[in-house]
This record gives C-alpha cells, structure tokens and sequence, in this order.
C-alpha cells in the first residue's frame, strides 16, 4: 500500500472518533472528525471544544495550520481480527469473509456488513455473527459477563 493510500486509511479510520488537533499557532481543538479533504488539506470536527475550552458545533480547520493530529482512545474493533473470529467460528471458506481495513467493515457472503457500529442483516447467519459480535466486543471491552 502507498504512503498516500496508508494516510487516506489513517483519516478514514478516524472518521466520527474524537481526536484533538494541535495548531502550528498553539491552539488547539477536540471533537469528533466528521469530513476532511486531503487536497487542499482540511478537517471538519464537530461538537468540538477549542483550548480555551469554547465549546463549538462545527470547526473548519486548514490544514496549513494543523501540526498535529491526536487519537485519544483505541479502536475496539479491528476488522481483520473480527474477520479470522467469523471465519473460523462458523467454518466459512477465506472468499465467504472479505476485509475491507481502510474504511474497518467485513462483508461475509456479500449480505452480512459488519463495522464498529455493528452487525448490518438478517437471516439466521446474521444472528450467529451478531451473537459472535457481542462476544467479541465484551471480550475486547474487558467485560467478561
């Protein structure tokens, strides 16, 4: 995968995650990263706090002014993880489960979406994998209930 390629996947996994940026000028925003366009280079976050602890809904950002970008919390869900979990645990063949890492969602039997957000169909194998889903996110979380 090319540099650029490697980057669109970055900003694309950090889509609707709260991330704080930091300002060339010292300033700086939280907020979750709603858009961002890579040329020219800008950031949209919303309900967004500045450094100064103003509290705004929308926050356009150039890029031009951006030093860095900082992720506060770890994704729970790794797509590619959840995808050898689905394989496995159901005994599907390596085309059934196909991984999609640049924007975190598996496909399985091209009906059943899986992402962060949670398990997309219907049918007795969507149930299984949403069953499957929920153990793994307890097990991620900690939460051995």
């Amino acid at each position: 995968m090319s540099a650029s390629k490697r980057i669109v996947a970055d900003m694309n996994s950090l889509l609707d995650k709260t991330v704080v940026v930091k300002l060339s000028n010292g300033k700086s925003y939280s907020g979750q990263l709603s858009s961002y366009e890579l040329t020219p280079f800008m950031v949209s976050l919303i309900n967004a706090k500045d450094s100064e602890n103003n509290s705004f809904y929308k926050v356009l950002i150039n890029g031009n002014m951006i030093s860095e970008i900082l992720v506060k919390s770890v994704p729970i869900f790794d797509a590619r993880e959840f995808a050898d979990v689905v394989q496995k645990n159901l005994g599907l063949r390596p085309g059934d489960v196909k991984v999609y890492e640049e924007v975190g969602i598996i496909t399985v039997m091209e009906r059943i979406k899986v992402s962060e957000s949670g398990v997309e169909g219907s049918g007795p194998m969507a149930q299984r994998i949403y069953d499957l889903y929920n153990e793994y996110i307890a097990k991620k979380k900690g939460d051995t209930k």
